[in-house]
């Protein structure tokens, strides 16, 4: 039944439970029509509470809201078994003396949020019949809750309107269409913490305008509950002022947080909503409860400090978190997420201070189920690279074992993981369910840096060079050090390293394509699985980057390293481990308690077999090894780098072009700071090899002191020549004079060319004579191989003179002719000449003479100049007179033209078609 009264708007809606309605006219009455069931009036209400939409103070417009209606509210009142209620208005409104009951009370005078008195013994106050003032005007019908009257107080005490307990009275909505003084998920933690302490109403007082309420909850130190303060203030089924006091978490570092959330009317904006959020506790320590999973290896920072914003201004509107919170934005970024400043700080106490986007997790929600947050997180923000600055050591070591995995962070790559502690000591504790992972770093890498120094001994900056983008080992994250083969980052693009010969050891570069970082061998190159399971691949380890750019690893300067030096199935069966290459930069520290680092030093050291085989010119033996070894420190506080290196190849033997062998019993190179670079080669012999093999037997019978070996060495190269010098022979006719044989090898040591070696028969400036009888001639020949090209410089002249001599005249002839080859990569020269000369002297009184000359030239690429002379002399006592007759000429090769040389336009080619007759039908 509807009870409508138009002088004071009284709206309500009747349904009688186990009612009976008995008399008639003024007589009617309700009575409980069975005494053995519960009996209950009850009165539905029309809506009491508006849903407007608010938005923000800089959003704040005059323009037309939102709103919509909450739905109806029931009261439900007990009415005992012999108790009667006049069927009358009056009569039915009379039910003050009637008990509240919980079941089917549902109260919804906030929108969405459903309310029921948690004491029975309350009592609802209201006129029966309408109030009329003295001016005429009717005071609009409404019931306010109280608490009656206590059996203490004097007879005709009112009723209280102390603040009566709520709690929920239904299931809160779990949508709406638009931002409005409460988010769902706020009124879902208010119903649920009424259950563990109630809401105190100071008013609620129902009509058919709307619910009138001053409602506060406080649930301060309430386990579960995200929800710790609310204030709620409405008249007419407005809000007037709603305040909320919302605990969650800043994830995935877990920074506990508090959010403020005040919506107020305004006469010109309507509901204006301002959200703001404090930093309870700027600083987290990943200990006890809180220990970092994997033993902190998955976040190598044992607390992070917030610098700020400790308190920013956010909204629940904002982009959602799944359904767990949402991301705080803030100014001035591209996708809007506020960047928090933090400082992190390991083990070591190295600190990193960096900036990273969080997002706000609610504290119902914090302590469990955090599996899809970790992983929405990590894939959103993982691949962003968050600036930073400072020192991290990515593999934290213990007590005062050097620091080998310490770098220069540029940025971080940040993810999360969730936590496997039980949720109930995580609510106890009061901590997140989820904790940082770092997945990479951005870093300067001081080995990579040190090692392509332009110069030994010079200034060196651990803190200078490319950065590179490091991705944490899994297996060393989740298993240790020790499951990973100590590899515990992965470079995601392979860097170059290309030392400079010298600060290697000079007699070997290390060239490589650097792809992951070892706690023990440092920088590692090639397959890194590979290397995880304990092989060693020299070719793998020391390929080039697929880009180029970067020359291959040699051995004294010219030999293809990788191929000399034989795999090691297994190197972590080996102790000292020295036959894989170890580069590694470590950070140091004083002596005692832990202190800030001092010092920084690179180390270089490998000392391996080579396989016992020929490569090219080099011979090895069993005994040939190869060993380098380099340090270089550096204070940090300033002053001069102190770095030693030295190198050293054993035991091997070079043989070039099967004419000359050297045997070495070592070569050493050795820098030191302060000192020069020194080159130490030890030779064992030096010996003509092949079919001048010969001639080591001659030398020890010629007297000759320039006979053997000779060796000039520097810090870029080193020269082994052998010569053999033979004096002149005389024999009847026959007579040679200036003969030498030498030949010589160039090394060089710092990559600057290839090995050269040279091979000479004479030489330019003294060339080799040969005279027999009247014919004589002579010549140089040299051959020069020098990285793979081929230089070839050859001359040879002969010829033959004759006279006679009657007295009265004499006369000569002679011819010689002569040939000159050079032969080079970057040209070729080939020259010939031929002359011939006759003279006729007459009692020294006339003499005739005549001079032929011919000479050729090959020019490349089909050209042959060739110059011819006729010279004629004649002299008559004091009057002499030259004709010379001389002719000059160039024949050139040539080939057929080129289709564009004959028609170098469409015109040519159109005349030629033209001059043929046109083809007819067959």
């Amino acid at each position: 039944m509807t009870l409508l009264r138009r002088d004071d708007m009284v709206v309500l809606t009747f349904n009688f439970i186990n009612l009976a309605q008995t008399g008639v006219g003024a007589d009617r009455k309700l009575v409980v029509a069975n005494p053995a069931s519960p009996a209950a009036l009850s009165v539905e209400l029309p809506p009491q509470a508006v849903l407007e939409e608010a938005t923000s103070l800089g959003g704040a417009t005059t323009g037309v809201k939102a709103a919509q209606l909450s739905g109806p509210s029931t009261l439900t009142l007990g009415v005992p078994p012999n108790a009667s209620i006049p069927f009358t208005a009056a009569g039915l409104l009379n039910w003050a003396s009637l008990a509240t009951t919980r079941d089917g009370t549902s109260l919804e005078c906030v929108w969405g949020l459903s309310f029921r008195p948690v004491p029975t013994a309350v009592t609802w106050v209201h006129a029966v019949e309408p109030v009329t003032s003295a001016a005429g005007v009717t005071g609009l019908w409404q019931t306010h809750l109280a608490l009656p009257p206590a059996a203490t107080d004097p007879a005709g005490a009112l009723a209280s309107t102390l603040p009566v307990s709520l709690d929920s009275g239904g299931v809160p909505r779990p949508s709406q269409d638009f931002v409005s003084s409460l988010t769902p998920s706020q009124r879902g933690q208010i119903a649920d913490a009424m259950g563990a302490r109630p809401v105190l109403a100071k008013r609620l007082a129902l009509n058919a305008l709307g619910a009138e309420v001053d409602l506060t909850g406080n649930w301060d130190g309430v386990q579960g509950v995200g929800v710790t303060a609310y204030r709620h203030q409405s008249v007419g089924g407005r809000d007037t002022v709603v305040q909320v006091v919302e605990r969650g978490y800043l994830f995935p570092l877990g920074f506990p947080v508090q959010i403020s959330t005040c919506t107020e009317r305004r006469l010109d904006y309507g509901l204006v909503q301002t959200s703001h959020l404090v930093v309870l506790v700027p600083r987290i320590a990943y200990t006890g409860l809180a220990a970092l999973p994997h033993e902190g290896r998955g976040f190598p920072f044992e607390q992070v400090r917030l610098n700020g914003p400790l308190t920013a201004d956010v909204s629940s509107s904002d982009e959602q978190f799944l359904d767990l919170g949402f991301w705080v934005y803030g100014p001035d970024e591209s996708d809007r997420r506020r960047r928090f400043s933090l400082t992190a700080e390991d083990s070591r106490g190295h600190s990193a201070t960096f900036s990273a986007p969080l997002a706000f997790v609610r504290g119902n929600l914090a302590y469990a189920g955090l599996d899809d947050a970790a992983r929405l997180y990590t894939s959103q923000v993982g691949d962003l690279a968050l600036p930073a600055a400072g020192r991290v050591e990515l593999a934290p070591t213990t007590g005062d074992t050097p620091e080998s995995s310490t770098v220069e962070v540029a940025a971080l790559h940040i993810g999360a993981e969730p936590s496997t502690v039980a949720a109930a000591d995580l609510e106890n504790a009061g901590l997140l369910a989820a904790f940082p992972r770092l997945l990479g770093v951005e870093a300067r890498l001081p080995a990579l840096d040190a090692f392509t120094a332009q110069s030994v001994g010079g200034a060196m900056d651990v803190t200078a060079g490319q950065v590179q983008r490091l991705e944490r080992d899994i297996d060393y994250v989740e298993h240790g050090l020790t499951a990973a083969k100590n590899v515990y980052a992965r470079l995601q693009n392979p860097a170059s390293l290309a030392p400079p010969a010298a600060t290697t050891g000079a007699v070997a570069s290390l060239a490589m394509s650097v792809t992951g970082l070892s706690s023990q061998q440092g920088l590692i190159g090639g397959d890194l699985a590979a290397f995880k399971n304990g092989r060693f691949d020299p070719l793998s380890y020391f390929a080039p980057p697929a880009a180029g750019g970067v020359s291959p690893a040699k051995l004294l300067g010219f030999l293809n390293l990788p191929e000399l030096i034989p795999p090691i199935p297994d190197f972590t069966t080996i102790g000292d481990r020295e036959d894989v290459p170890r580069m590694v930069t470590e950070v140091l520290r004083p002596p005692g308690a832990l202190a800030p680092p001092d010092r920084v030093r690179t180390t270089l050291t490998w000392h391996t077999k080579v396989k016992v085989d020929t490569f090219g010119p080099l011979v090895t033996t069993a005994d040939t090894e190869l060993e380098l070894r380099g340090t270089t420190l550096i204070q940090l506080a300033g002053g001069e780098p102190q770095a030693e290196i030295r190198g050293e190849l054993r035991s091997f033997t070079l043989s070039f072009l099967s004419i000359l062998d050297i045997k070495f019993k070592r070569l050493a190179f050795t820098s030191k700071t302060g000192t020069s670079p020194s080159l130490d080669p030890k030779i064992g012999e030096v010996t003509f090899a092949g079919d001048l093999q010969f001639l080591d037997a001659l030398r020890h019978y010629l007297p000759s002191p320039d006979n053997g070996p000779r060796i000039t060495s520097d810090p870029d190269r080193i020269e082994i020549g052998y010569s053999l010098a033979i004096p002149s022979i005389g024999i009847g006719v026959f007579l040679m004079q200036n003969l030498a044989l030498s030949a010589s090898v160039v090394l060089p040591l710092r990559g600057a060319g290839g090995v050269s070696a040279a091979f000479a028969l004479s030489s330019r400036d003294h060339p080799f004579l040969v005279t027999v009888s009247l014919f004589g001639g002579g010549g140089f020949f040299r051959f020069e191989v020098d990285s793979g090209q081929i230089q070839l410089e050859a001359q040879l002249e002969f010829g033959a003179a004759t006279a006679l001599d009657l007295g009265v005249a004499s006369g000569s002839v002679s011819v010689t002719a002569g040939i000159y080859l050079y032969l080079a990569p970057e040209g070729s020269k080939i020259k010939g000449f031929l002359r011939a000369v006759g003279a006729l002297d007459v009692l020294g009184i006339i003499t005739i003479s005549v001079e032929f000359y011919l000479a050729l030239e090959f020019r490349p690429p089909k050209e042959v100049h060739g110059i011819a002379s006729v010279t004629v002399r004649v002299r008559l006592a004091f009057f002499s007179q030259a004709v010379t007759l001389s002719v000059e000429r160039s024949f050139s090769g040539g080939g057929d033209p080129s289709f564009g040389d004959a028609f170098p336009t469409q015109v040519p080619w159109q005349a030629r078609c033209d001059a043929f007759a046109p083809m007819g039908d067959q």
